[in-house]
């Protein structure tokens, strides 16, 4: 994610992704969003975030949408695409 790296569970990966993926109808970078997420998961490897991405990350993590707590990875991304250009 812009130059960082963050581990995710499987199961707040899977939940990203299936946000996501209910939300893929409002933007391509959201629908790119879960398609990545869901090859990370399928491959079990790292997957890399374009800025687009890592602020729809951002939009989906503020809307408090998720089971999971995921308090670290939206502070984090908050500090990465406050470092990187727009």
């Amino acid at each position: 994610m812009i130059g960082q790296r963050v581990t995710l569970s499987e199961r707040e990966a899977e939940e990203l992704r299936d946000v996501a993926a209910a939300d893929a109808g409002r933007s391509t970078n959201r629908r790119d969003l879960s398609i990545l997420l869901e090859r990370g998961l399928r491959t079990k490897t790292t997957v890399a975030l374009s800025g687009a991405e890592a602020r729809e990350l951002a939009d989906l993590l503020a809307t408090g949408r998720f089971s999971s707590n995921l308090a670290l990875l939206q502070e984090a991304l908050l500090l990465a695409l406050k470092d990187s250009p727009p």
